[in-house]
Parts: C-alpha cells; structure tokens; sequence
C-alpha cells in the first residue's frame, strides 16, 4: 500500500520484532501527572502521555498521524503543520519517534500497521527532512474496519463490566490484569511471521485473544483509559529481548505491571508482575536508553 510519491519506512517495528529495534533508554523523566486529553478528535479518551512529552516538531508529526489516522483509506497524504497551522517540514529521524508515540498513546486505534508512508521533502547534503505523512491500514476496506470496530466494542465491554464495579483504581487495574493474562495466549509466531499484524496490537489480544507482548501492554492500556485510570506503555527489553510492559498511576504514584510475563509464566503463582517499582522490575527488565523511553516517569 506505498503512497505514489511518498517513502515507506517501518515507523518502529514493534519491539516484539527482534530484527531492527530502533529505540533503547533506561533513564526517565518524571512528567507532570495530568497530561491533556485530546480535544474534538476521534481517540479523546486516551491520554497523550508522550503528545504532551514531545517537542514543538515531534508534535507536528503526531499530529498529522493522527489526521491520517482518521481517514486511513484516503490516499491524500496529510502536510505537516506547526502550532500556527503553517506548512513545515521536519527530520525523518523524529517521524519514527513520533509514531511510536502515537501508537502507544492511541491503543484503540488498532487498525494501523506499525509502518507508514512519508513524503521527502529535502535532504541533500544535509538530514533528509519529511513534508507529508500517511498511515497504512491493516483492514484492507472500511467495511472490514466497521466489523472489526464493532467486535472490538463487544469484546472490550466484557472485560470491562466487572472492572469498572469495583470500588478502586488499584482492584480495577487488578481485574484488568487477572483477565488478560488469564484469557490470552502468547502467539510467538507472531513475533518472526510480519503478516500477524493484529497479534501486535489491543485488537488481537482483546478479539482473537492471542497477541505478543506489544499487543498485550496496549490491550491493558486501553482497558484502562476506558477506567480513567492513566497508564503508559514501556519499551525495553526482557531477559535481554526486546519487549513492551506498562506503568499505570493510581494512589498518587506510579507502579509497573507487565501482564505478557505472567500470561507466559509457568509459575503457580499469578500476578508476581503485577504493582512493582521500577527498581523491582529492573531485576529483569531494563527500559530503552533513548528515545520515548526518556519520557516515561519511574515507579517508586
């Protein structure tokens, strides 16, 4: 589905794919705890951790995704504006970040391959510079994306019903994650077959009920938003591989769970990755050392 005129690269080829992993970090930046909702578009229920995290180039690029994103089928590709709604351009280099950033603040829109399209607008002698952008769909029509929405709807409300009845943030984020580790299976064919693009994404893990750890980390981040509890995705690694886990705010402070490890562990116990600090997981986890990985806060 390359765009006449337009590159395609893969935005950060999800850290489950083990060739080519763009980012690594293990630092980070504690933000303000209140980060703004996304106002008059499709995805306001999320929150836009790392939108609100970027700078003033890397926000231009979001934003113009997220454009794109809405209407996925249009083979217009969306210019890149500054906040004065001016035409820019912005290093190629920033798209993949900003991608990244999208797609892990965007979990319900799980329609979108982890690639897409650019259009170079400079570039000799100096960075190549990027003017234009497009998503690529997974779906290959909107009538398939209508039937994948309402099964994602019908699907998520399950696990939400007996969530959204307790009393706390922490017994909801709990229930969240007993259910998907519970009910989802690791499909690591995924993680070496690139047609398995729904295993990396909520849609997988909460509709097919099979995922890798990407797909796993985003369905528990969207169940949350749906909570109105915050919660950002990690990227890193875990015992030396690339692999994707969450630290959610309840009670005034952040707290690391990692539901893929329990929903592979032979371990009787359940839940031994669930409520850590960032010190805690760090026995066998380790965040990425550059990239959006140093704008994630810790767990204390």
């Amino acid at each position: 589905m390359k765009l006449p005129g337009l590159s395609q690269t893969s935005a950060f080829l999800f850290t489950a794919f083990i060739t080519a992993v763009i980012f690594s970090g293990c630092s980070a930046a504690v933000k303000p705890e209140n980060p703004k909702k996304a106002e008059n578009t499709a995805q306001a229920d999320s929150f836009e951790w790392f939108y609100e995290s970027f700078d003033d180039a890397k926000a231009a690029a979001y934003d113009a995704f997220r454009i794109s994103a809405e209407r996925p089928f249009d083979s217009e590709p969306v210019l890149i504006k500054d906040k004065s709604g001016n035409e820019t351009e912005i290093p190629v280099s920033d798209l993949a970040v900003a991608y990244q950033g999208f797609l892990y603040d965007h979990p319900e829109i799980f329609w979108l391959s982890s690639s897409y399209n650019y259009r170079v607008s400079a570039g000799i002698g100096g960075e190549e510079k990027a003017d234009a952008v497009s998503v690529i769909p997974i779906p290959e029509s909107e009538a398939e994306l209508d039937v994948m929405m309402r099964e994602f709807a019908g699907a998520s409300g399950e696990y939400l019903s007996s969530a959204l009845a307790a009393e706390t943030d922490r017994e909801k984020a709990q229930i969240l994650y007993d259910c998907l580790t519970a009910g989802t299976e690791y499909e690591e064919e995924a993680l070496y077959d690139s047609t398995l693009q729904a295993e990396h994404t909520a849609y997988g893990a909460v509709c097919g009920k099979k995922a890798v750890c990407d797909g796993i980390a985003l369905a528990y981040k969207y169940l949350l938003d749906r909570c109105g509890i915050r919660c950002i995705l990690i990227p890193g690694s875990g015992d030396g591989m690339p692999h994707v886990w969450n630290i959610v705010f309840w009670d005034g402070k952040w707290h690391e769970s990692d539901p893929s490890w329990d929903t592979v562990s032979e371990d009787i116990r359940s839940g031994q990755y669930f409520d850590l600090t960032t010190v805690e997981m760090s026995k066998d986890h380790e965040r990425e050392k550059e990239g959006i990985a140093l704008l994630i806060p810790i767990a204390d």
